[in-house]
C-alpha cells in the first residue's frame, strides 16, 4: 500500500498520529506527506505529541507526476482546512486519482458535504462519530439528517477517535503517587469548571490542576461561582494564556502529574469525543475517571476494567473519588487493566492498522 497523505501546517491530534503510525506500519518511503509537514520531519518544528519521521519535499509537480504514473494506491486527505482541500482541489482537476479516503477531525457531529461533493470519498473516517443503526429514534434521526438519506454513506462512514505515539510519554514508573486526583484543562464547558470546584473542595483530598479560560471561552456561570474564581482560587501560579503552553512547551511536568495521582480526571469540552488526556491517563499507569464519550470509539473502555465512568452530571463524582482511594487494590488492578488496553487498541501504530483495514474492506 503507497498512500499520498494530503495534510497543512495545523497540529490536527487525528490525522497526525495516523501518519506517524502509517509510516510505522507500511515504511516512510510509502506514506508521501503533502505538501512537506515541517512538524512531522524537521527536529525544531517538533511538537509534543508527535514522534518525526524521516520524509521528503515534493513540489506540485513532482506530486503531479506521481499521480500520473500511479505512484500512489490510496489518497488520504487527512485535513478538513480550506487550504488543504483547495490543493486537493488543484491536483484532483489535473490527473486521475487511485480511490480516495477522507480524515475529517473536525470538532462536531457533521458531516462535510461540500467534501463529499467535491471529491469522490471511498471512506469518510470521523473523528467525533456518534451514530449507530437500529439504535434510539433519535439516532435514527440524526442518521436521516447527517448523512441525509444516503445509507450507502453511511456505510462508507467510519469512527477515528484520536490516538498516542507512546514515546512522547515520559518514563514515570518510579514516580511516587502523591496527587490523590488531578484534572487540568480548558474551561470549554461548564461541566469542566464544575469539576474542578468538586474535586478542590473535597475534604481531606489532595487535588492538583484546574481550569483556564482561553479567550474564546465563554464564563460558565455555576451555583457557587466562575470561571474567573476559579481560576484565581486554584491556578494562582498558572495565567490563563500560559496553561495550554505549558503542556506544549513543558510536557514532562504535565505527564509528571498524572503518573503521581492516584486518580486521573478526563472529560469532555466543546466536542463530542474523548480527549488526547483520556487515553494519555490510561497509558500512563493511572486510574482514569470520565465521563462516558458520546462518540463510538472501537474497542472502547470498559467501565470499572478498563477506567471508571462518572455521571455526565457529575453527581457522583466526588463518591468515586473517595471510594477508589480508599480501594487501594481495586484502583491499581484498574488502572493496569486500562493501561494495558491502551498499548493494545489505542496508540498511533493501532490506529493505522485499524484504518487500513477498514480501508480493506471497504473500498
Amino acid at each position: 500500500m503507497r498512500i499520498l497523505f494530503l495534510t497543512d501546517d495545523a497540529l490536527d491530534y487525528a490525522s497526525d498520529p495516523l501518519y506517524v503510525g502509517l509510516s510505522r506500519v507500511l515504511g516512510n518511503d510509502r506514506v508521501v506527506d503533502y505538501p512537506y509537514k515541517r512538524s512531522f520531519h524537521d527536529p525544531e518544528a517538533r511538537v509534543w505529541c508527535l514522534a518525526q519521521r524521516p520524509g521528503r519535499r515534493c513540489s506540485h509537480e513532482a506530486i503531479t507526476e506521481l499521480l500520473r504514473d500511479r505512484a500512489f494506491d490510496l489518497v488520504c486527505l487527512a485535513s478538513f482546512r480550506k487550504e488543504s482541500l483547495d490543493e486537493c482541489a488543484r491536483l484532483y482537476g489535473q490527473v486521475p486519482f487511485p480511490p480516495m479516503v477522507f480524515v475529517d477531525g473536525e470538532d462536531g457531529a457533521h458531516l462535510r458535504h461540500d467534501v463529499l461533493a467535491r471529491f469522490p470519498i471511498r471512506v469518510y473516517f470521523k473523528r467525533d462519530y456518534v451514530w449507530k443503526m437500529g439504535s434510539r429514534l433519535r439516532d435514527l434521526g440524526a442518521l436521516a439528517w447527517t448523512f441525509r438519506g444516503d445509507l450507502t454513506l453511511f456505510e462508507r462512514t467510519a469512527p477515528l477517535p484520536l490516538s498516542i505515539v507512546t514515546e512522547t510519554l515520559p518514563d514515570c514508573g518510579g514516580v511516587k503517587k502523591d496527587i490523590d486526583v488531578s484534572y487540568r484543562g480548558r474551561a470549554s464547558h461548564p461541566r469542566r469548571v464544575k469539576a474542578v470546584e468538586i474535586l478542590s473542595q473535597m475534604e481531606g483530598v489532595r487535588f492538583s490542576g484546574g481550569v483556564y479560560a482561553s479567550p474564546d471561552d465563554r464564563a460558565y456561570k455555576l451555583k457557587h461561582g466562575t470561571v474567573e474564581r476559579l481560576r484565581t482560587k486554584v491556578l494562582e501560579d498558572s495565567p490563563a494564556p500560559e496553561a495550554d503552553r505549558r503542556k506544549k512547551q513543558q510536557p514532562e511536568e504535565y505527564y509528571r502529574e498524572i503518573a503521581a495521582s492516584k486518580i486521573a480526571v478526563a472529560l469532555r469540552g466543546g466536542g463530542l469525543t474523548a480527549s488526547l488526556r483520556y487515553f494519555e491517563i490510561a497509558a500512563l499507569g493511572t486510574l482514569l475517571l470520565s465521563d462516558r464519550p458520546e462518540t463510538l470509539i472501537p474497542n472502547e473502555f470498559e467501565d470499572r476494567r478498563h477506567a471508571v465512568f462518572c455521571r455526565p452530571d457529575l453527581g457522583d463524582m466526588e463518591e468515586l473519588v473517595r471510594y477508589y482511594l480508599r480501594e487501594e487494590k481495586e484502583r491499581a488492578a484498574i488502572a493496569s487493566e486500562g493501561r494495558a488496553h491502551v498499548l493494545k487498541y489505542h496508540t498511533c501504530e493501532r490506529r493505522a492498522e485499524y484504518f487500513l483495514d477498514v480501508c480493506a474492506r471497504t473500498i
